[in-house]
């Protein structure tokens, strides 16, 4: 786990998008807008933005189509995890 790559806001973003995940077609999606997002992190659109970029990047999730729909990888679920139980352990 690499506790460093998730400041605040990085895991603020992944950790919102993997509580919105929903069923389609026998896939898991995040359907939310990066303006939608920004609202709820309270960040602006630019930085949610380049965050996505670099969550995309690194391998944590991968956007589905251009209208706001991303797939949690197992990567990233795996570091959402590991960081909860760190955190409940604190």
């Amino acid at each position: 786990m690499n506790i460093d790559y998730f400041g605040n806001e990085k895991y603020r973003i992944l950790s919102n998008m993997a509580q919105r995940e929903i069923a389609v077609d026998n896939e898991n999606v995040v359907k939310l807008s990066q303006e939608e997002l920004s609202r709820i992190v309270c960040l602006s659109k630019a930085k949610v933005n380049s965050i996505i970029s670099e969550l995309k990047q690194d391998g944590y999730i991968v956007q589905k189509s251009s209208r706001g729909q991303y797939i949690i990888t197992e990567k990233a679920k795996k570091e959402i995890s590991e960081l909860v139980n760190k955190e409940a352990h604190q």
